[in-house]
């Protein structure tokens, strides 16, 4: 067995072989560039505007998939060849056959590409508006990445270069693949929080206000919808002009600075006019949004949170819940209208609704792998520990019940006589809103991380005027931790996330956690407790544990 080099090539002690070999390289040189130019064809591919300009895509594909039996007969060819020569002792050199791998792959993959993307063109033309409805999104990925969608139009991405397919958007695979560095940090509740963070702006979704996006779901037909089912062409109406559409909102503007106010039951709301410019998350920070990209990792998150069978559709509910937790505005408001979601005509929640609701919310926590923390993805405990704290406050303080009610005398004793309905246990068979937000304010474990993104959001700008007393940090930014047994003993948020010790700091003295720089009543109020603190024992604070949350018992289920 001998080897046919190119330095000899042209010797004439062999050209019947030299002529062969030569043959195989040009014909493998043909190759090479059509396979290019067939590659340099699909790259330019774009998503159809419409139906019309789905078919003329469409035979336009046709064309170049008429193309590419040739290059498959061709590549045959060549390894035919190939094995040919070895038969005749006459060695390839390593690189040649592995080019001609190579280039098998790419046509493999060409023509698999081929046949999705006629696939796809063909679902468009044949109904036009749900397949062109996502026709602009296939920008949101670069090669060797590819948009296609389902029968269902449920999103998927294909990897060409390594011809594997997936659910997830390849922004989505590296995002969740950094959220494990957060791991690291020892407490559950930021440590949901912060991977929360990065996913809400990952979206772009801390640009959005929350009374644009409620404008949007009521501008949508959405009101009162909660129970049916949203598919992903409406989810993305929805969502396009949340991002896109720049069209005059009176919802826009600062949201802090808006007199806003809401009518709980009727679900109205009336902002000042002179706040009317443009509300959607791109018009209002152009340097920042990717449309297409954001709005499909939106999509991508919300199927992950709540259709992760990739079934095509999720609750109007879900779709309102998942956007509201995401959106920018204020803690209580988003209560307000989360119970307005799940209440009925009487401004009312029965144990079901309630269960229903928070059953989305903890959806979240599931998807970032921290549910087992806030105990655990059955919600009955939850809604159990929510019902038993409306009894007792209604039961110790007849006052509150008119809390949130209308000022009409008649209408007040008629919502109070409903809102004191009890089981034969004494418990309360609905709730009203105020009972909600009684409970909400106390941070139950399994809603904890959504206060803690609050505050992590606030804390971002925050700098406050203190020295870290581990990593000497001045000013510290973020959260600042004051001990409150300890006299002037500050930690910065990287520190108090990780664990680290001082001298005479323990893990198990209190802290008082600080989201915006302090006054000057708070500084005393914390001196003063540090300075009780300073005459009880380690037994006295290992005894009496701060917790900062409502504990929710789930020992008991399954009883």
């Amino acid at each position: 067995m001998f080897s046919i080099r190119r330095d000899l090539l042209q010797a004439p002690l062999f050209p019947a072989s030299a002529e062969r070999v030569r043959a195989f390289t040009t014909s493998l040189d043909e190759l090479a560039g059509r396979v290019q130019a067939a590659e340099a064809a699909r790259s330019s591919w774009r998503g159809p505007g419409d139906a019309r300009d789905a078919r003329a895509q469409l035979d336009a594909v046709s064309r170049a998939r008429a193309q590419l039996p040739p290059l498959r007969r061709l590549v045959e060819e060549l390894h035919a060849q190939a094995q040919s020569l070895a038969r005749d002792k006459i060695q390839l050199p390593d690189h040649v056959l592995a080019r001609l791998d190579e280039l098998n792959t790419r046509v493999s993959a060409l023509c698999a590409g081929g046949e999705e993307r006629a696939r796809q063109l063909a679902g468009v033309a044949r109904d036009g508006g749900a397949g062109a409805a996502q026709g602009f999104l296939a920008g949101s990925v670069e090669p060797p990445w590819e948009r296609a969608v389902t029968p269902a139009n449920v999103p998927y991405y294909i990897n060409h270069e390594l011809e594997t397919t997936h659910w997830d958007h390849p922004k989505m695979i590296e995002l969740m693949a950094s959220l494990a560095d957060l791991n690291e940090v020892r407490f559950s509740a930021y440590r949901t929080a912060l991977k929360l963070r990065s996913v809400q702006k990952a979206l772009c979704m801390h640009l959005l206000q929350l009374p644009a996006a409620l404008e949007a779901f009521d501008s949508h037909g959405l009101r009162a919808q909660n129970d049916r089912l949203i598919d992903i062409p409406d989810m993305i109406t929805v969502l396009t002009s949340l991002y896109e559409v720049g069209k005059p909102s009176p919802f826009s503007g600062d949201y802090l600075g808006l007199q806003l106010s809401i009518d709980f039951c009727k679900g109205t709301f009336e902002s000042s006019p002179q706040h009317g410019c443009p509300s959607v998350i791109a018009a209002e920070n152009p340097s920042v949004v990717n449309v297409p990209l954001c709005l499909d990792l939106s999509i991508n998150w919300l199927l992950n949170v709540y259709d992760s069978q990739r079934t095509g559709q999720i609750r109007v509910l879900s779709f309102k819940v998942g956007l509201v937790l995401l959106c920018k505005g204020h803690l209580e408001e988003k209560y307000r209208y989360l119970f307005r979601l799940i209440a009925d005509p009487s401004c009312r929640a029965d144990q079901r609704k309630l269960g229903l609701l928070l059953h989305d919310c903890i959806q979240v926590p599931r998807q970032l792998g921290e549910v087992a923390a806030f105990g655990g993805s059955n919600i009955e405990p939850s809604v159990r520990s929510c019902f038993e704290q409306a009894s007792a406050s209604t039961g110790k303080d007849s006052k509150t019940a008119t809390l949130d009610r209308k000022s009409d005398k008649s209408e007040k004793d008629e919502t109070k006589d409903k809102t004191l309905e009890r089981d034969a246990d004494g418990q309360l068979q609905y709730i009203e809103a105020f009972h909600f937000l009684q409970w909400l304010q106390k941070e139950p474990q399994s809603m904890v991380w959504l206060p803690v993104l609050h505050r992590l959001a606030a804390a971002e700008t925050a700098k406050h005027q203190a020295k870290c007393n581990i990593c000497k940090e001045y000013p510290i930014i973020g959260f600042r931790y004051r001990c409150l047994k300890c006299f002037n003993f500050d930690m910065c948020q990287k520190c108090f996330f990780s664990g680290r010790k001082a001298k005479n700091h323990k893990l198990t003295h209190p802290m008082q956690e600080y989201c915006t720089a302090t006054t000057s009543g708070e500084d005393v109020r914390d001196f003063t407790r540090a300075l009780r603190n300073k005459f009880k024992s380690a037994r006295y604070f290992k005894k009496h544990p701060r917790v900062g949350y409502l504990p929710v018992q789930t020992v008991l289920e399954g009883r």
